[in-house]
């Protein structure tokens, strides 16, 4: 993005782009931490923010890199062209409510692949905590990667952002389909309490690609938090097998 730089970058429990939900509502309790870039890291800038229950946050898409930092960002430099729009653009795509299989105008969709790499996300807000090296605002709902970088964030103001009488388009027709979760007990136990309902809500939204082939022996594998989450699924139903430290 020409002429902008990133003021904070966000830290969520989901370092690949695999498993992060379609729309944030669809995983409320999903943690996210946005630490201000030195330059932006002031406690004034802030005053009065904790008063609004939830944000908008303007970020840039991470098309095509394999990590979730800052450093990958970077280095993906090769995915921009010199004008800093997204060189894997289309003007059609295949959205995941629709399948995978129908094509829609990109501009009809929330797509990752436009001409400009901005996302916009709602999030709810926990709260502001004052460092000495500046704001950390903590927030719900995350759906963005680890080290995904943030450009702006404005309160979301109900009189002005709501619109009771909106229609939802094409995405009225076709309702998600969530799956259901078995997570055996002993395995639940394994993950951090706090982080146990938002991995849930990953894992009911389905973190394959749309249109996956139906192979129930398949064992998929999502990063969260630090754990190797592995799972099955067959037809809506989503088995959770294991629990391991990522690291080991």
């Amino acid at each position: 993005m020409t002429g902008m730089e990133p003021i904070a970058h966000i830290h969520t429990d989901l370092p690949q782009k695999f498993g992060i939900p379609r729309n944030s509502f669809l995983a409320p309790h999903l943690q996210g931490r946005i630490v201000f870039e030195p330059e932006f890291a002031s406690n004034a800038a802030v005053e009065g923010l904790d008063s609004f229950s939830h944000l908008w946050l303007l970020w840039r898409f991470e098309n095509g890199t394999p990590g979730g930092t800052a450093q990958d960002i970077a280095a993906d430099a090769k995915t921009q062209d010199r004008s800093g729009t997204n060189a894997k653009w289309s003007k059609t795509v295949r959205p995941p409510r629709l399948g995978g299989a129908e094509r829609v105008g990109v501009f009809a969709t929330r797509s990752p692949f436009r001409p400009n790499p901005i996302g916009l996300t709602c999030v709810r807000l926990d709260h502001v905590e004052l460092t000495d090296d500046g704001p950390i605002i903590h927030v719900l709902g995350a759906d963005l990667r680890d080290g995904t970088p943030i450009y702006d964030i404005k309160p979301y103001i109900p009189f002005a952002d709501c619109h009771p009488d909106a229609t939802g388009g094409w995405i009225e027709d076709a309702p998600w389909q969530e799956l259901d979760v078995e997570f055996p007990q002993a395995l639940q136990d394994m993950v951090p309490p706090a982080k146990l309902p938002g991995l849930v809500e990953v894992l009911r939204q389905d973190p394959r690609r749309a249109g996956s082939k139906h192979e129930p022996n398949r064992i998929y594998h999502l990063a969260y938090a630090g754990l190797d989450i592995s799972f099955t699924v067959d037809e809506t139903q989503l088995t959770v097998v294991a629990v391991n430290d990522a690291r080991d």
